[in-house]
This record gives C-alpha cells, sequence and structure tokens, in this order.
C-alpha cells in the first residue's frame, strides 16, 4: 500500500513526518554527550504547535531491506489539531483523512474503504506530532546516529519512542539550519526497511472549505472497520 498510514511502519508515525514551522533566531544549539540535541527538539515542537494550518505536497520513498524502492507523491493537508488529508496521485491513488477522531483510508481502485478511530494508533506516535496532539519531548528518546542521514544540507535527529512499537524502531526527522522547518521524516521499521517523506512548498495559515477533512462512505462502497 501506497499510504503512509497502511503501512506497518507508517501508522507508528506521522509521521512523522517533517512540517514547516517558523521561529524567531536564539542562541546556537547544544549536543548531548549521547549526540541528542534535547534543545533542537524543543524548538521543533514549538515552532510545529505554532501552526494552525498549512498545504503542500509530498514525496514518499519506501526502501526495503533488499534494496528495493517504491515511490509516490501527492498533496497533503493539516488544520489544529488532529486534522489531516493525504491526496495520493496515480497510479495508485489514494485518499487518508482525519477529522481528528476518525481516519478514511480509501482506495478508489479497488472502491473500498478502511474506517479507524484515530486514538487507538496515535498515543506515543509520531503520527500524533504530525496531528498536533503529540509532544516529541514526551514521546521520544533522541539517540546518537544508527544509519547515516542523508547529505541534503538538513540537520537530523534520531529519535526512539519511549513507549515499545511493534513495528516502529526508530525516526530521524530533518530541519533546517536552527529547526525553524521540519521537512523529512524516516521511519524505520524493526526489520530495517525506511520510509521517507520529504514535504515542499508549504503555505500556512491555509482557510479550507468545510468537509475538506471528512470522508463520506456511498452504497456501493466496500467498508472495512478496524
Amino acid at each position: 500500500m501506497a499510504s503512509i498510514f497502511r503501512t506497518g511502519f507508517a501508522w507508528p508515525s506521522a509521521c512523522a513526518v517533517w512540517i514547516a514551522g517558523a521561529l524567531i533566531a536564539e542562541p546556537a544549539l547544544g549536543q548531548t554527550p549521547n549526540g541528542c540535541d534535547r534543545t533542537l527538539m524543543e524548538r521543533v515542537q514549538r515552532a510545529y504547535q505554532a501552526i494552525s494550518s498549512f498545504s503542500g505536497e509530498f514525496a514518499q520513498t519506501d526502501r526495503s531491506t533488499d534494496k528495493k524502492e517504491r515511490r509516490a507523491k501527492g498533496r497533503i493537508a493539516y488544520e489544529k489539531a488532529g486534522k489531516m488529508r493525504w491526496d495520493y496521485d496515480p497510479p495508485n491513488p489514494q485518499l487518508v483523512v482525519t477529522d481528528g477522531q476518525t481516519v478514511w483510508l480509501y482506495d478508489p481502485l479497488l472502491d473500498n474503504v478502511t474506517v479507524q478511530k484515530l486514538e487507538s494508533v496515535t498515543q506515543g506516535t509520531p503520527l500524533a506530532f504530525l496531528l498536533g496532539v503529540g509532544n516529541l519531548i514526551a514521546d521520544f528518546d533522541c539517540r546518537s546516529f544508527t544509519r547515516e542521514p542523508p547529505k541534503d544540507g538538513l540537520t537530523y535527529l534520531e529519535l526512539v519512542p519511549r513507549k515499545e512499537i511493534p513495528t516502529l524502531d526508530y525516526v530521524q526527522i530533518g530541519v533546517t539550519s536552527g529547526g525553524s522547518e521540519l521537512q523529512v521524516l524516516r521511519i524505520v521499521d524493526r526489520q530495517g526497511n525506511e520510509r521517507e517523506t520529504r514535504l515542499s512548498g508549504l503555505r500556512q495559515g491555509v482557510r479550507f472549505q468545510p468537509g475538506h477533512f471528512s470522508f463520506t462512505i456511498t452504497d456501493d462502497m466496500e467498508v472495512i472497520r478496524q
């Protein structure tokens, strides 16, 4: 499945995710002996909490342990707190949307929709952070890198969930200098498979049409409830 919400190492995420946020300049960041920069974590958290809404584009790459890659892209939208929408482009179009209570995963090719309560899969995960209801400091510990991050000019943190999640090993987040923009989320599962999501073209303070973060189930759809 292409959706970050449907794969094992995606739900314990976002997602992380990886989203832009505005911060004023602050003093230089400080590294702790284990390579963990808690000051940077705090800045990323504050920046994201300050965002009321945004829209933009995403590019997603799955890398399996056998070196195979799968790519997807589309559009993302967020409204504080807890509302998010992912529209995946063809050739594998999908819609993932949550109103903060329920999440719908619609596959137009199969004409089915999976329905799930959001609270059952968000607590203590990167997804909770992306939805604006989680906290990096409370939910994660940071550590030195176990996998070298990309050489893309961003500053990275490697985060380990404090709550054990069977399908999630750790997360790497990539931010611009000083933590002002969260742009990349890399999620690694316990088998070593990786999902990298990059955001671009983010616009903050967007006003969405009513119903943008909801989904209407029609009589002809197959409904899968979890």
